[in-house]
């Protein structure tokens, strides 16, 4: 595969209370507009693939209910294409500021996916992708600043929360820095469980919070016309009185029987390329250090609307 195992480790992440909301005329624009970071943090472009082991045979006995959430307070990566998507979805005229004032320096926008022309591991994604062996499930890279521990907040990876839908892949990550860099997973793998006995299933997992809410226009007060002289009805209309639940009011149907989870903290030297090993799932990650200089020139190419290719 890609590099040698290391020790596996676990830890639990301690978070805040985070809600992100936005009015509809603005929709998605509030993602864009990421909030200053000190010029003296330390930047690191993030490189980090996931993918499933298609043909493991797990012979580990798993947790039957494994204690599955997601952080309080988060990120969420920033979209570019998911962006233009959902402003055309709400119909929305947002216009994001992109001025800097003369006296900071200028830093690209953080969590924001940058092309993928600029993964490093793409080439290797798509051999194992072919070999039918793997299934890549999430393949991203950007840039941000990585903090101490205590200021740091984890990237949840799903957008379950805006689709209603679970996917293969949920969870988070969390990158922080004490003396070296660490890298916090708390991700599940929703699968079959073709491996459990019977025709047992775990409860739904939790899907993770929405990384946008869209906030409807207030209904009018009063209403006019022919629907303001109709009286009201006396009594019940026939049938009114059966209760009938639509699948649409049951909610989404967990489509799985079981998730997996990989829990786990690893210490990581820059520019090295680091592999957590999981029976069924690998997680490959690279973090790479910028300079001032470095990130000079994203800044600019951003405000200039050119793209590194």
């Amino acid at each position: 595969m890609f590099y040698h195992r290391r020790r596996r480790g676990r830890r639990l992440i301690q978070n805040r209370h985070f809600r992100l909301t936005a009015r509809t005329v603005a929709a998605l624009a509030v993602l864009l507009a990421i909030p200053a970071f000190a010029q003296q943090d330390r930047w690191w472009r993030v490189e980090l693939l996931i993918f499933s082991h298609e043909s493991a045979q797990p012979t580990e006995q798993w947790e039957p209910t494994p204690d599955l959430a997601y952080p309080s307070a988060a990120h969420f990566l920033v979209e570019p294409g998911r962006v233009e998507d959902n402003l055309a979805q709400y119909h929305a005229d947002s216009e994001v500021d992109k001025s800097v004032p003369d006296q900071i320096a200028l830093l690209p926008r953080p969590f924001v996916t940058l092309p993928g022309t600029q993964l490093e591991f793409r080439g290797k994604a798509a051999y194992m992708q072919r070999s039918g062996k793997y299934q890549t499930l999430f393949h991203r890279t950007w840039v941000q600043p990585v903090v101490d521990q205590a200021s740091a907040l984890p990237i949840i990876l799903d957008r379950s929360g805006d689709t209603g839908q679970w996917p293969r892949l949920q969870g988070s990550i969390k990158l922080y820095l004490s003396r070296y860099l660490h890298l916090e997973t708390n991700l599940w793998l929703n699968t079959p469980g073709d491996y459990l006995p019977g025709v047992w299933r775990m409860p739904p997992p939790p899907l993770g919070p929405p990384s946008l809410i869209i906030e409807a226009l207030p209904e009018p007060e009063s209403l006019t016309g022919d629907w303001a002289s109709e009286p009201e009805p006396t009594s019940l209309p026939e049938g009114a009185g059966e209760l009938t639940v639509t699948d649409e009011e049951l909610g989404p149907v967990y489509p799985y029987r079981h998730a997996v989870l990989l829990q786990q903290e690893r210490r990581m030297r820059s520019t090295e390329v680091h592999y957590i090993d999981h029976p069924m799932l690998g997680v490959v990650a690279k973090l790479t250090p910028l300079t001032a200089a470095d990130l000079e020139a994203m800044a600019q190419a951003e405000a200039g609307g050119n793209q590194p290719p």
